[in-house]
């Protein structure tokens, strides 16, 4: 067959008209085995393009434009080009089999620490916990695989076995304990990418390793440092402690909290403990020269699989450390302590003091979902309990009274002649009962524990459920009328129950738009206003309640502390208002345009398809005569309507009255009561009519969520001298 010839014309070769190296004869060099004119030819070839350019000066090409400019930006900064090493970035050659000090192996453990708890606040592994080369090299310092010639540079204060055995099982049990919260993590109650990181950069967790497999390794480190006499005693309990308090933290994170409270606080007391040693022993910062400080490297994220641009954490002191630690075992008691509390009020009341209060700080992401996975694991509530049991709370927390009771009562008044009503009764009875178990309560509780903006847009989400279920009990409730049940019965109560929680859900909306910063100047004294009127609209609730619920019953105590709170809060939000009311926008398109910007939640086109008409809506058309009317009323004034508050709040701080549910957290919820007389103390200075608001400086007032999430403070002037 004869060969196919193909002629190409030299005009349509790629190339031509460019000016191209010809690399042709280091082709050829390759097969002749000449690697060195190779190198000769490349690093030439190198510099003579190196040799064009001056540090600063850019390479134009034709039809180079701006697009392909911002497509390239990553190029040559420092955050976003892995390759770019600059002159203060090199590190120095790690050696795994490096011998160590006792202290400097204590320092290495605390650091290790310090990333750790980066890592659980939102920053990348690769930023925080990878940083350790120790995790890279876990292999190279097998003690059974060890090289017998690295062994000669040990000495008796630097014995092998601090590096093979003790070091290497630490590091082993923190990546183990970063495996059991990435698995946590991963269960979806919180957000990846929002409230934490996810990406391993293909690097092991040891996800295959079992649990007691690396607590056995831990705990023969620790016996192993028992008996090293040659140890001083003093780096020997420091070394001990850390080992401790770190399989104690892989422990809390394998255990079930349902299996044995009373072994799970156990466990809490003992890393206490060890936190306290690891506290009165501090490591101190190593030599100029210690192999220690070539443990860690910043810039390692150069060498892993990574999108993630690169950034150098700047570590706390280590007493920061050891109070987010702290912090830590306080999270894991309260949900201890959680997985006894059979109530769903308290695990709400909980959740929303979490968010309040600045002491604690809010919860990391493990935690928050630790806590949501302990209510609810998708199987059963709080390990033990069906739906079932969680309706029947749900009404007996609120009214007084099961769901199963409520229809026990309900049935002996539905007779033959009524068989219609007792129909509509319980399809409407079933379809509240799946949207409540489905949809509403036990996501409510559960986001409790969200990150700030998603909780308040979860809560946004929900008052359409709410107000569903509203309209149907409202239907059941019109039905039951025409029965021979009294009008004096709990069951006619029955809207009031979604209803209690909806506004509760709403109020909790617009406050959290102040703790998030979210309203403007102009947006805030409506924002007053509207939260007086929905707490009105849930005070009407709590009176129509209050009277048919059993005296002395929890949910009777609870609905007595709720409305004083109510009212005060009323009554600062009402003199707050008037006292920024100069502040509003009274241009109607753009007040119209804000209003329905904030508030379009209330404005769902699925409302309009149900009957019963929405409660605690926001209307604007009520704000300019209200204005009106309160510039005309002498009779109102701010300080004493601040006045009638602090002495309502005072009265159940000096009376130790929480409410009926608040259970273990009496005194937490007594803080944001005595938060709340804070405001007034802080708003004591506000005008003592309205005349005086023409004199009163609205510039003086002040928010800032660091003093108080909800309401301002006024400024005093300073005054300087003449």
């Amino acid at each position: 067959m004869d060969p196919i010839i193909v002629d190409i014309p030299e005009e349509v070769l790629p190339g031509i008209g460019f000016d191209f190296e010809d690399v042709a004869s280091v082709f050829r060099d390759a097969a002749a085995g000449a690697c060195s004119s190779i190198l000769r030819r490349l690093f030439k070839f190198k510099s003579s393009l190196c040799s064009v350019m001056e540090p600063g000066s850019f390479v134009f090409m034709d039809d180079f434009t701006l697009y392909d400019a911002m497509g390239a930006f990553e190029i040559g900064e420092p955050r976003l080009d892995s390759g770019l090493i600059l002159e203060n970035q090199t590190t120095p050659l790690f050696d795994p089999d490096a011998p160590l000090l006792p202290q400097e192996l204590c320092w290495i453990m605390d650091r290790a620490f310090a990333y750790e708890m980066e890592w659980h606040f939102g920053n990348p592994l690769c930023h925080s916990v990878f940083t350790l080369l120790y995790i890279h090299a876990l292999s190279g310092i097998d003690p059974e695989f060890v090289d017998p010639h690295a062994l000669t540079s040990f000495g008796p204060s630097r014995p092998p076995e601090l590096v093979y055995y003790v070091l290497r099982s630490w590091v082993m049990g923190l990546l183990k304990c970063c495996d059991l919260s990435w698995r946590e993590l991963s269960k979806g109650c919180v957000q990846e990418m929002e409230d934490w990181q996810g990406d391993k950069c293909d690097i092991s967790l040891l996800e295959g390793t079992p649990v007691k497999f690396v607590a056995s390794k831990l705990q023969e480190a620790s016996m192993w440092l028992q008996k090293a006499t040659h140890i001083p005693v003093l780096w020997r309990n420091a070394l001990r402690a850390r080992m401790s308090l770190r399989m104690t933290i892989l422990q809390l994170m394998q255990v079930d909290v349902f299996s044995s409270p009373s072994d799970y606080q156990n466990l809490i007391d003992s890393a206490r403990e060890q936190l306290m040693l690891i506290r009165s022993h501090p490591s101190p910062e190593p030599g100029t020269v210690s192999p220690a400080l070539h443990a860690f490297d910043p810039y390692i994220a150069r060498l892993l699989k990574t999108n993630v641009p690169l950034r150098v954490l700047s570590i706390p002191p280590f007493e920061e450390t050891w109070k987010a630690i702290d912090r830590l075992l306080d999270g894991w008691q309260e949900a201890c302590l959680l997985a006894q509390a059979h109530c769903l009020s308290t695990w709400e009341i909980v959740g929303n003091l979490r968010v309040w209060l600045p002491n604690p700080p809010l919860r990391i992401p493990y935690l928050r979902s630790y806590m949501q996975s302990t209510f609810y694991d998708g199987l059963m509530i709080l390990n033990k309990f069906s739906f079932s049991w969680m309706m029947d709370h749900f009404f007996l927390e609120t009214l007084g009274v099961s769901y199963t009771n409520l229809i026990k009562a309900i049935a002996p008044f539905c007779t033959e002649s009524c068989a219609s009503q007792l129909s509509t009764v319980e399809n409407l009875l079933y379809k509240a009962r799946l949207i409540c178990l489905m949809n509403l309560i036990a996501p409510h509780i559960k986001g409790q524990w969200l990150n700030p903006p998603r909780r308040r847009r979860h809560l946004v989400n929900s008052l359409l459920n709410w107000h569903k279920v509203y309209d149907m009990l409202s239907e059941i409730t019109t039905s039951l009328e025409s029965t021979l049940l009294p009008k004096t019965s709990i069951a006619m109560h029955l809207p009031k129950v979604p209803l209690v929680w909806r506004l509760s859900a709403i109020r909790e909306i617009i406050f959290s738009g102040f703790q998030l910063e979210l309203l403007s100047l102009e947006e805030r004294p409506f924002a007053y206003y509207y939260a007086s009127q929905v707490i009105e609209d849930h005070l009407s609730c709590l009176d129509d309640l209050i009277p048919v619920v059993v005296k002395d019953s929890s949910a009777y105590q609870d609905f007595k502390f709720q409305h004083d709170l109510l009212t005060a809060i009323q009554l600062i939000s009402v003199a707050t208002f008037v006292s920024c009311m100069v502040t509003l926008n009274f241009d109607s398109s753009r007040m119209r345009s804000a209003f329905f910007r904030r508030y379009k939640w209330a404005f769902q086109p699925e409302y309009d398809d149900i009957s019963t008409p929405a409660v605690g809506h926001p209307e604007l058309y009520r704000l300019l005569p209200l204005c009106a009317d309160t510039y005309l009323d002498d009779s109102f004034s701010p300080s004493a309507t601040i006045g009638l508050a602090r002495e309502i709040l005072r009265s159940l701080v000096s009376a130790g009255f929480s409410g009926g549910w608040s259970s273990l957290w009496a005194t937490d919820r007594l803080e944001f009561v005595k938060g709340l007389i804070g405001v007034c103390d802080r708003l004591n200075n506000l005008p003592s009519s309205v005349a005086g608001l023409d004199s009163f400086d609205v510039k003086t007032l002040k928010w800032d969520v660091q003093v108080h999430p909800w309401f301002p403070f006024v400024d005093k002037p300073v005054r300087t001298a003449p």
